[in-house]
């Protein structure tokens, strides 16, 4: 049987993968009216991905700044943006330490794509969140977006998807189950795609399921105010126990 490549062997296939025109109808919209229109000291992605989002806003006036600790990411992120008009600037960098490599005070900052549930312990995102306020000027805003993991702990089994992707004239179709311990999501991500047979890959990662008391404590202790909880796109109010997102925007004291 010959080789077929998998969904998740390299960034750009996983980035092709995307519905980035539906992201960017819900996404847009809100980092506009919570960052604020475009300013001198810009802003900065933190999980900047391949960077579709940064050269998204870079296209509406911003000034951005991604950040990403995947090598593969930033590299693809350069060579896209590398004919845009303005282009932003892309740096490697984990959230830990990031105040260290970009060097300068923001604007704005936003997370998003789940990404700070990704740092996967509650040290971790406690960090990355104090990170996260060490980047951001005085008067500053923060948006985040989490998974609301309250809702998910009762779901037994917890299961999101299937999300249907077509790359290469290749269909994929992938679920991802969720097992929680007491402080960590375990999530296991199944692919399943054929080509004359049918193929599959399973792979893990782990999340720190931060709920949104949690949440709030930590940004209050990296000189945060929280200003905004919402539980979608829609600017919906966040509820606990139907809301599929937690949405939070703060200013930096």
């Amino acid at each position: 049987m010959k080789d077929v490549p998998d969904l998740f062997d390299s960034a750009e296939r996983y980035d092709k993968s995307i519905n980035w025109e539906a992201r960017f109808g819900r996404e847009l919209p809100m980092l506009q009216k919570v960052l604020g229109p475009p300013r001198a000291q810009g802003l900065l992605d933190a999980g900047c991905g391949t960077g579709r989002h940064a050269r998204a806003l870079a296209g509406l006036g911003y000034t951005v700044v991604g950040a990403d600790l995947s090598a593969d990411m930033i590299r693809i992120a350069r060579r896209d943006s590398a004919t845009a008009a303005p282009s932003p600037e892309f740096v490697i960098a984990a959230f830990e330490g990031m105040q260290d490599v970009v060097q300068r005070e923001f604007d704005g900052l936003y997370c998003l794509g789940n990404a700070l549930a990704a740092a996967g312990t509650r040290e971790a995102v406690r960090r990355a969140l104090a990170e996260f306020g060490l980047c951001l000027r005085p008067g500053g805003r923060l948006f985040c977006q989490i998974l609301n993991f309250a809702r998910m702990r009762r779901e037994q089994p917890c299961v999101r998807g299937p999300r249907r992707a077509v790359v290469e004239n290749r269909e994929y179709v992938s679920v991802r189950l969720f097992h929680f311990r007491e402080d960590q999501a375990e999530v296991t991500n199944v692919t399943l795609w054929h080509d004359g047979d049918w193929q599959k890959r399973a792979h893990c990662a782990y999340l720190y399921p931060m709920e949104l008391g949690e949440f709030r404590a930590f940004c209050e202790q990296a000189g945060m105010r929280v200003d905004y909880v919402w539980g979608d796109y829609a600017r919906s109010p966040f509820d606990p126990e139907r809301s599929v997102d937690l949405l939070l925007a703060a200013t930096r004291l």
